[in-house]
């Protein structure tokens, strides 16, 4: 009987491992894999931001990974970052105000957080642009001036009670020219060509999460070198015709402030005393020569410093009407030689300042920068 015994226990565990093998041959051969990790949400903050939008949300909860994508009350979220399998990071874009659910598709499962953010309207004091300053790099430059092409500084001063200044936006425009750079501080490259002179404004919008401020300059367009000598020439082209036979005509360009009241006298007397001893018959006023530096190195005409200079060639052949110490009546002389002006920048115009006649040997010639 103990023999028999044993022989029925050996043939129960065979078939069980028949049996175990028959089981693992079904089922391919090989156990199965880990089951998937599923991603779910648990929290969301801040719960609640301006309906403005630009609040960032960090999303918590488990196994995210991939990209994802965060939608609010049916906007979508931007700057959208799976910071790690147990975060997301968003900022919000505006909507109008509410409570919202808040949809987070990850991995290609899609959440939902029910009524988990809440869009408010939120009442901020506006920014302040106290001051907007325009300005070049020469010398005495003043501000709010530009020549064509020229590239100024636009600086902005601006204030805001509840919004940190580095979190504000700021957009530039104007009519022409181009800005370079961003913030409150940009360059402007004036337009290569335009109109001149001319004003032209530059405008600046300041942006907070819930207001929008606007500010203007005005920028004053000049091609100094063209106009300055343009002013020059004409001065000695009125000078030059003897018909008109006004002195006031001819120096209408120069200057009356404090520092050019007396040099414009003295052209002034200067064109009554040659319609009174001459009659110019001929002449030749060539073109100018101009340079200016805003006082940045030497600019002076007789007793006047100006902003500019300009030295027109000038050639006169005048018939002398009355005898005095320069020429006899009935003599028809012959002058040749440089004509300095010096001109200055008043109230966005440039005038003229001075003028004084040198021969062309260079004696009497005044300190004009060449």
């Amino acid at each position: 009987m103990a023999r028999a015994f044993r022989f029925r226990a050996r043939v129960i565990t065979a078939a069980g491992i028949l049996a175990a093998a028959f089981a693992l041959g079904r089922c391919g051969g090989s156990p199965s894999g880990p089951s998937p990790q599923v991603p779910s949400l648990t929290s969301i903050t801040p719960s609640r931001g301006p309906a403005s939008g630009g609040t960032t949300l960090r999303i918590s909860g488990i196994n995210f990974s991939g990209a994802a994508v965060v939608v609010l009350g049916g906007v979508s979220a931007t700057e959208v970052t799976v910071e790690s399998p147990t975060s997301i990071v968003a900022k919000t874009a505006p909507r109008s105000a509410g409570t919202v659910d808040v949809a987070v598709t990850v991995a290609g499962r899609s959440l939902v957080l029910a009524g988990a953010f809440q869009y408010e309207i939120v009442q901020s004091t506006p920014p302040v642009v106290t001051s907007i300053v325009a300005r070049g790099a020469r010398t005495n430059e003043p501000a709010g001036f530009a020549d064509l092409n020229e590239e100024i500084t636009v600086t902005a001063s601006v204030q805001d009670s509840d919004t940190p200044l580095d979190q504000l936006i700021y957009e530039w425009a104007a009519p022409a020219g181009t800005f370079s750079g961003t913030g409150a501080s940009v360059k402007w490259r004036a337009p290569a060509t335009a109109a001149v002179p001319t004003a032209l404004t530059l405008t600046l919008a300041v942006i907070d999460p819930a207001n929008r401020v606007t500010a203007a300059t005005t920028i004053s367009l000049h091609d100094s070198v063209k106009e300055v000598g343009d002013l020059a020439r004409l001065f000695l082209l009125d000078f030059s015709d003897s018909t008109i036979t006004s002195p006031d005509v001819v120096v209408r360009n120069f200057s009356r402030s404090a520092r050019c009241s007396k040099p414009r006298q003295n052209e002034f007397d200067d064109v009554v005393k040659n319609r009174e001893h001459y009659r110019i018959e001929s002449s030749l006023i060539e073109p100018a020569v101009v340079n200016f530096q805003f006082g940045g190195r030497p600019c002076r005409v007789g007793t006047a410093e100006g902003d500019a200079c300009a030295a027109v060639p000038a050639t006169w052949q005048s018939l002398c009407l009355k005898t005095f110490d320069e020429c006899t009546a009935g003599d028809r002389p012959r002058v040749t030689g440089i004509d300095y002006v010096a001109a200055v920048y008043e109230e966005s115009s440039w005038r003229l300042c001075s003028s004084a006649f040198g021969s062309r040997d260079g004696i009497s010639r005044p300190n004009f920068i060449r």
